[in-house]
């Protein structure tokens, strides 16, 4: 998507606190057409010395990732311009340091309830996910806010490397509302903390923290998915959004998981749809089977498989013609299968999308219009939390993107997790609450807004699991032919 605008941009750093994601700022706002200066300015706290042991202990255990996001960044062959060859019209200062008079707008990260990143640090410690955002001088407004996900919730370094990132694109997509002349989130009262308050506590935190990564290393146990379905008529979940009994396990032998569960009919026959995951191998494939009368008819058989791991097979009628757009993210695709012998021959039609790594794939119809769904990660950036949309005439393409940045960030309600359904005249799509854990519950999420110009959602149910479904999480949702299924897991 083009820029409304070249900005000249003023990207402000303390040298002793500059970090990896500042370089990736920098860059994607120089991509974008930007101009960016560097601009140092010191004086900012040091970070805790508890945050640099923990780290440091991670790297010894071989759980952190070296050169991550929120790595040093070393500037010194870097050119400091001082003051820009041409006046700023945006400030973007990630320095930390108390407000300076600017004529220019001033964008500012924000971690928790201050503008430092051992807020950040000090929850995860705490084993809280902190929302992130970012703050504007020009308007008295909320900041703009998000929920980034948490991967890996014991491991401070890569948690800290997702956050990072993930400011990087809230950054980039303010500085671009900016750019097109449009209002971003004013300026509200951050609690800019000293030095010696982010020290209190922390010390107990990190050694805590240091208990549990050695804990979990000796104890890692990984999780086992598998697949739950039902019949049901009037008391679906998409109709009394709420999670009922009354499943049957999908059988399996120990030896693989199934997960992503999708059902379709065709000719009076009904069929589940899941990603297979034999242990022996740890790559995905997708097997069926029929649910007929006294249920599946044995256990699901493969039909498909690729070079990279598949998983979400997104089965859809439309045009007299089946279709699947199944997850082939480690390939970097979106492809578009057609059913030649449903259910066991599909023939790959088009690559509808190539490059970024889209997470579950959903596609729907709105006002005439296709519309398809996708979480993006990459590099340190999580899948689970950063929604993007493409639109197209025609199912094959071509598909372009409503935005360059994230239409929505957060880790409740952003992945897919499941084909939309209608409710009351109204869009709905149920997403994944990943906010404490991968799959760990299902947001039903009623579409406010969905055209070329933009998206909203309100999240009106959030479904844990409970006595009602015998498993830890909550993953995937879909009905047809009378048939609800979901998924869940257990520790292994």
């Amino acid at each position: 998507m083009p820029t409304a605008r070249r900005l000249d941009i003023s990207l402000t750093l303390d040298p002793s606190r500059a970090r990896q994601w500042h370089r990736a700022l920098r860059n994607e706002l120089t991509r974008r057409g930007h101009k960016v200066s560097l601009i140092f300015r010191s004086g900012a706290p040091k970070p805790p010395a508890a945050i640099g042991l923990v780290q440091a202990l991670e790297q010894i255990a071989g759980r952190g990732r070296a050169g991550g996001p929120s790595a040093a960044w070393d500037l010194a062959n870097e050119v400091n311009g001082g003051t820009p060859q041409s006046p700023a019209n945006l400030v973007i200062d990630v320095t930390g340091l108390p407000e300076t008079h600017s004529a220019a707008t001033t964008l500012r990260p924000v971690f928790g309830d201050a503008l430092v990143e051992e807020a950040a640090a000090a929850a995860l410690l705490e084993r809280r996910v902190p929302q992130i955002g970012v703050v504007a001088d020009s308007a008295p407004a909320m900041p703009r806010m998000a929920t980034p996900a948490v991967e890996h919730p014991h491991l401070l370094s890569r948690s800290l490397d997702g956050i990072g990132a993930r400011m990087t694109s809230l950054l980039a997509a303010a500085a671009e509302d900016i750019a097109a002349g449009r209002s971003v989130a004013g300026a509200q009262a951050i609690n800019v903390l000293d030095a010696q308050s982010w020290h209190r506590g922390l010390a107990a935190q990190a050694a805590t923290h240091a208990a549990r990564l050695l804990l979990g290393y000796l104890l890692r146990r990984q999780p086992h998915w598998f697949v739950g379905w039902r019949r049901s008529a009037d008391d679906r979940v998409q109709d009394t959004l709420r999670l009922p009994g009354g499943w049957t396990r999908l059988p399996d032998d120990g030896k693989r998981l199934y997960a992503d569960p999708f059902v379709a009919t065709h000719e009076g026959r009904t069929w589940l749809f899941v990603e297979e995951v034999p242990y022996a191998t740890q790559k995905g494939i997708l097997s069926v089977v029929e649910i007929g009368p006294e249920g599946p008819a044995g256990p699901p058989q493969p039909f498909l498989e690729r070079p990279g791991h598949l998983s979400y097979p997104f089965v859809f009628a439309r045009d007299g013609a089946l279709w699947m757009i199944p997850e082939s993210s480690a390939e970097h695709t979106v492809d578009l299968y057609r059913a030649d012998a449903f259910p066991h021959r599909w023939t790959k039609v088009a690559t509808l999308i190539e490059g970024p790594q889209v997470g579950d794939a959903t596609v729907v119809e709105q006002d005439g219009r296709l519309f398809l769904f996708g979480t993006v990660g990459g590099e340190a950036a999580s899948t689970w939390d950063a929604l993007h949309i493409w639109t197209a005439e025609r199912l094959e393409g071509p598909w372009t993107a409503l935005s360059a940045d994230p239409v929505l960030v957060d880790a409740q309600s952003a992945r897919p997790a499941g084909a939309f359904f209608r409710r009351d005249g109204a869009l709905w799509r149920p997403a994944q609450d990943c906010t404490t854990g991968y799959g760990a519950g299902l947001a039903l999420c009623r579409v406010t807004r969905l055209d070329t110009e933009g998206f909203a959602q309100s999240v009106e149910a959030v479904l844990h699991p409970g006595a009602a479904w015998p498993g830890k999480g909550l993953h995937t949702l879909n009905w047809a032919g009378g048939i609800e299924v979901v998924d869940g897991c257990h520790a292994r």
